[in-house]
């Protein structure tokens, strides 16, 4: 059976002899992942996110020792390596997030219309995927990496072929992975580890039929067989290549900072240059200043001693390649280069060490020689000097795909034509256009996109850092015309797994509601086309335009869409309230309530229009009011009146107590709560004054007490009480003349969710909607209606 060693870089020393795998562990490992695709495809959430959840856990239980081995496998330092494996499960975690919230589905309903059909459309697993490991991120992009993360939880079993530059670093994941597996009850087949050190397993893992599609990060003919391989099958399948790129540097001459040398020096030799980010080739203009920066980068790369390479083979590759670009006509070495330690043998004790270089040439030099422009792997780089503005697009044109590209600029530059043609050139070559910084230290967040046109990618529509990985592995079905009970959970009416939706072009949570008298028009909200008076219908208007909408309970926008077509529900409920609300001293508590002072800066982050902030400020005044009222009619309205208001422990706003900081009834903390509410608005309702200012809100508790401090000895009157309780019984009787939602009775809560709309939450949005009427001052058009 063939073998192969694992090294360790900074000796070349042997460490332990690995097996490849044989034909019968890849059958295996095939067989496996077809048997668990089924279970694991499913729609439920819940099973793969506590997977990845107890694989991020065990990950970072065990990080010293998987740290450990991984240091003496690649001669990556252990800061680099401690980061990584944080990194690795932050990953794991970022897509158990993701899922719980359903942002990988890709729900869209739209309800049939008289033109065209109901058709609903939903994002839906590939099959098991093959996983490249990469040599330079023994985590991150290896067993348990950002490609096996997104695939497991896209719903995807995987099989992680592993890099033989650190296959006991694999080995150890793979059995932490394994553990998590079976701690969580997953299925056996859902991930396998295969290990060898020739190309055969990897041509045969890409053309099993058993494979649905491919992740590999590495070298670009690595990621082209691959990719041909694949594109050959019978059935090809897609191939998701991460293969290197140059990320080239430019630097406009009112950049010419004293720190810019030291930076660009940094980043070229971060993790010993083995970055598929570095900053390959920096363009500098010609000058005094450019001269410095030159100077100063040769000093920098002098003063640095040889680095550890990952491998044998790019210890050489670097070697050779130093040589070449040296070598070239036009091109000189203005710091290190040197022979590699060993003159190609590894010295006993040395290991692959390799000297950082750095080599200069002119514009006209570098566009006619496509030697200078292959991507050399490992701490070396390319200085070219421009000296016309017009230099620079033209070198921009002449690139291939790269992931990045780097413009640095200064205060003269900014607005400059040449900034603005050399973002036009770049934006259609890569995948993240940086400014002012460097690329390498990518960050994993749901907006980066770690991709770029061919060569850099085999598809430049997808990344594999950040969330949107796991679109990879996810495709769309949809479905027209299709029964209830045959569409699968997110896509149905009742929403069980509530998921957000765009429902008729309105990202929602909400179930979707039809009515008993038109039921074969189900899917598409429908309202009640009753006489309305045109004066209070504006004004109804208004309150759904200012009140950012509520959230986490079903039916609750559609009710308010249909008491807006029929503000007839509307007028007693104002009588009723008018001499309350619209008291003098109402009026004076409210008028009371400042603005917390957090409130407009927190705005003024997220948006510069400071007339529409103030308008808004003005707004959110007007409706602090109706924080107390509200809180009070759905105490009462949810209750159905069952636990009275104790003297002196009447809740506040959402229930928050003035003498303790709790929330009834569970005693949740009001900034967890609001925190809550916080959430279930930003998937809902993505608008960035309401999400400032809720997030305002969940540090300031203290504002609603202030709240119900001031109003709340009007609430608990005499007056309010009858006032709530007349407009609670008139709504309810109300309500039953108002055509009942209906949801397809697939889910068990039905009966028991159509009861709590009819005999509370209708009543509650009537009080809640007539106080809103007053505060934002539409009483003349409620009088005179």
């Amino acid at each position: 059976m063939k073998s192969f060693s694992s090294i360790d870089p900074r000796t070349g020393a042997e460490r332990r002899r690995f097996t490849d795998a044989t034909p019968a562990d890849l059958a295996k490992a095939l067989s496996g992942a077809a048997a668990a695709f089924p279970a694991w495809s499913g729609f439920d959430p819940a099973p793969r996110a506590a997977l990845l959840r107890r694989i991020a856990d065990d990950l970072i239980a065990r990080r010293a020792e998987l740290v450990a081995v991984a240091e003496a496998e690649t001669g990556l330092p252990l800061p680099r390596l401690t980061g990584e494996v944080e990194r690795t499960a932050f990953q794991l975690t970022q897509f158990a997030h993701m899922i719980e919230r359903g942002g990988h589905l890709g729900a869209v309903i739209d309800p049939a219309t008289t033109a065209a059909p109901d058709v609903r459309r939903v994002n839906v697993p590939l099959g098991p995927v093959a996983v490249f490991a990469a040599s330079n991120f023994p985590f991150a992009f290896s067993v348990a990496g950002t490609d096996t993360a997104a695939a497991l939880a896209a719903g995807c079993p995987v099989i992680v072929k592993g890099h033989p530059s650190h296959p006991e670093t694999a080995e150890l994941t793979a059995a932490i992975v394994h553990g998590a597996v079976a701690a969580t009850g997953a299925p056996d087949g859902v991930f396998h580890l295969l290990q060898a050190s020739g190309l055969g397993l990897a041509r045969d893992l890409v053309t099993a039929p058993e494979i649905a599609a491919v992740a590999f990060t590495g070298s670009p003919s690595g990621g082209r067989a691959i990719f041909d391989l694949a594109a050959a099958r019978p059935r090809p399948i897609p191939v998701y290549a991460e293969m290197g790129s140059l990320n080239p540097v430019f630097i406009l001459p009112g950049a010419l900072g004293d720190d810019l040398a030291d930076a660009f020096i940094d980043s070229l030799t971060s993790s010993n240059g083995q970055l598929c980010t570095k900053p390959g080739v920096v363009f500098v203009p010609l000058g005094e200043a450019g001269d410095r920066f030159v100077a100063r980068a040769a000093e920098r790369v002098e003063a640095r001693p040889p680095g550890v390479m990952l491998n044998e083979p790019m210890w050489r590759r670097l070697a050779e390649g130093v040589a070449e670009v040296a070598g070239r006509p036009g091109v000189h070495l203005v710091a290190g280069g040197g022979t590699p330690h060993g003159e190609g043998t590894a010295n006993p004790g040395e290991g692959f060490r390799s000297p950082a270089g750095l080599v200069e040439t002119d514009v006209a030099t570098y566009l006619s020689d496509p030697v200078l422009g292959e991507e050399r792997f490992g701490p070396f780089g390319v200085v070219v000097r421009y000296g016309e503005p017009g230099d620079l697009p033209e070198a921009a044109r002449s690139f291939d795909g790269h992931l990045t590209a780097t413009i640095h600029l200064g205060a003269a530059d900014d607005g400059h034509q040449l900034a603005t043609e050399l973002t036009t050139e770049l934006t259609t070559r890569v995948g993240r256009l940086v400014w002012n910084g460097w690329p390498t230290g990518v960050a994993v967040t749901d907006a980066m996109h770690h991709g770029g046109p061919y060569p850099a990618t085999t598809n430049a529509a997808t990344t594999s850092v950040g969330t949107n990985g796991i679109f990879r592995f996810l495709r769309p079905v949809a479905y027209q015309n299709t029964p209830q009970s045959h569409l699968p959970p997110p896509l149905r009416d009742a929403n069980p797994l509530r998921v957000t939706r765009t429902v008729a072009g309105v990202p929602t949570l909400e179930p979707i509601i039809t009515t008993e008298r038109d039921d074969a028009a189900r899917g598409a909200v429908l309202l009640p086309t009753l006489p309305a008076k045109p004066a209070l219908t504006e004004a109804a208007a208004r309150v759904l335009g200012e009140v950012p909408g509520y959230l986490g309970v079903p039916f609750v926008s559609p009710v308010f869409q249909a008491l807006a077509s029929h503000p007839g529900y509307l007028v007693p409920a104002w009588d009723h309230f008018k001499p309350v609300i619209g008291s003098p001293e109402f009026k004076a508590a409210a008028a009371g309530l400042g603005v917390p002072s957090g409130l407009l800066p927190k705005a003024q982050e997220i948006t510069g229009d400071l007339d529409e902030i103030r308008r808004y400020t003005t707004t959110f005044h007007r409706l602090l009011p109706q924080l107390l009222l509200l809180t009070s009619c759905w105490y009462r309205g949810l209750t159905a009146g069952a636990t009275p208001f104790e003297p002196g422990a009447d809740p506040g706003p959402r229930g928050v107590s003035p003498q303790a900081y709790t929330i009834v009834p569970d005693g949740t903390p009001p900034g967890d709560e609001l925190a809550r509410v916080y959430e279930e608005i930003r998937a809902v309702h993505d608008h960035p004054r309401v999400l400032s200012y809720y997030r305002a809100l969940g540090n300031r508790p203290d504002l609603m007490i202030e709240v119900w401090r001031r109003l709340g000895p009007i609430a608990r009157g005499p007056e309010y009480a009858a006032a709530r309780d007349q407009v609670l019984a008139d709504a309810e009787a109300a309500a039953a003349t108002l055509p009942v939602p209906v949801i397809e009775p697939a889910h068990p809560d039905v009966a028991a969710i159509l009861a709590l709309f009819r005999r509370r939450l209708i009543p509650a949005l009537l009080l809640d909607t007539a106080v809103v009427l007053a505060l934002i001052g539409a009483d003349d058009a409620i009088v005179t209606t």
